[in-house]
């Protein structure tokens, strides 16, 4: 540990364990920066100090500028038998290496703030389609279990976890009705015809979320969606083994406002030959599709909408949904329970 002499130091960067790697590969490319304040205590009281709080440039801001001492820059959060590049596995140790840093270190920066809110940043999602099963407003992240020992890794972290399923409906097409109370998926239905004609057919359940951010600046493309697949694995000091996602690179023909030949959009999207690339586990797509803004049909999204308004729940989207000509129309006598949950007459 060493502390930073800011008589004779301005600036201090150092590379992570993954940054490291990337550089000897000639991949480090930083676009993004980001601002921390972990290392401040902005309230004296939780130190056990007594400040004069009406007046705060006599002590906190004396305190934090000039009497608060700064260490030298932290750059590798893990062992160095943990994740080595040595030509075994490397793919594997980049994926949960690159994972693990971002998760654990330093996950929290200043975000900002409207220059006409006096608010802190927020988050309002509302649930069009699909349901809350569990809302956790406070569970703590960065935790190790090694030998049935729980410890905190870095810093605690409030981490607030929303709950919920994806069920698919499955029923069986009678030749005489094939009145169906979903929508069918011709993938994920089997072709088979039974000798009595009956099919089965099967539809995804699809989760539709409104996502806002309250008082910040609102930007286009102001959200990035990241996916993780948990695992059952530990890492080598105990903690949860989790694996980033791919996203199938979309086809771009214009970078930096300049229109690029078909062949550079396809080589830079992974596209070989104009294919794209085979799914495997490692993809978001291998799973499901994650649609955002305009690729989500208005239809789907007024569908929902009117839905909810039926059932007296007001939400604004921001789209102009005529109001419906005809009534939404279910089965009431259909049931979606399983069959040991019915009581036989």
């Amino acid at each position: 540990m060493k502390f930073f002499d800011s008589k004779e130091e301005v600036l201090d960067i150092q590379l992570t364990q993954y940054g490291r790697h990337l550089l000897s590969s000639g991949s480090l490319k930083p676009v993004y920066y980001a601002f921390f304040d972990e290392n401040i205590l902005y309230d004296g009281q939780y130190g056990g100090l007594v400040e004069d709080y009406t007046n705060p440039s006599a002590d906190v801001e004396v305190r934090i500028q000039d009497e608060t001492p700064l260490l030298r820059t932290q750059y590798s959060f893990t062992g160095r038998e943990e994740y080595l590049f040595d030509g075994v596995t490397d793919d594997t140790d980049r994926i949960r290496l690159s994972a693990y840093e971002k998760l654990n270190v330093m996950p929290m920066s200043l975000g900002t703030t409207a220059l006409d809110s006096t608010k802190t940043p927020a988050f309002n999602i509302q649930f069009l389609e699909g349901e809350i099963n569990s809302l956790e407003y406070n569970l703590t992240g960065n935790t190790r279990t090694f030998d049935s020992v729980t410890s905190y890794s870095q810093q605690l972290i409030k981490i607030p976890q929303i709950e919920t399923d994806i069920e698919f409906n499955i029923t069986v097409v009678d030749p005489l009705n094939s009145d169906v109370n979903f929508e069918v998926d011709p993938a994920l239905s089997p072709p088979n015809i039974y000798s009595d004609g009956f099919s089965v057919v099967i539809g995804p359940e699809q989760l539709l979320l409104l996502v806002e951010e309250k008082n910040t600046t609102f930007d286009y493309e102001n959200f990035d969606i990241e996916i993780f697949e948990i695992t059952n694995e530990t890492g080598g000091s105990g903690e949860q083994v989790m694996n980033q996602l791919s996203f199938v690179k979309p086809l771009e023909m214009v970078e930096n406002n300049i229109l690029i030949d078909k062949e550079e959009a396809e080589l830079k999207a992974g596209r070989t030959n104009g294919q794209l690339p085979t799914l495997d586990p490692t993809y978001v797509e291998y799973y499901f599709s994650v649609n955002v803004d305009a690729e989500i049909d208005e239809n789907q999204i007024c569908k929902s909408v009117s839905s909810l308004k039926s059932k007296n729940i007001l939400i604004d989207t921001g789209i102009e949904c005529p109001d419906l000509t005809t009534p939404i129309r279910s089965n009431i006598y259909y049931s979606d329970a399983e069959d040991e949950d019915c009581p036989d007459n």
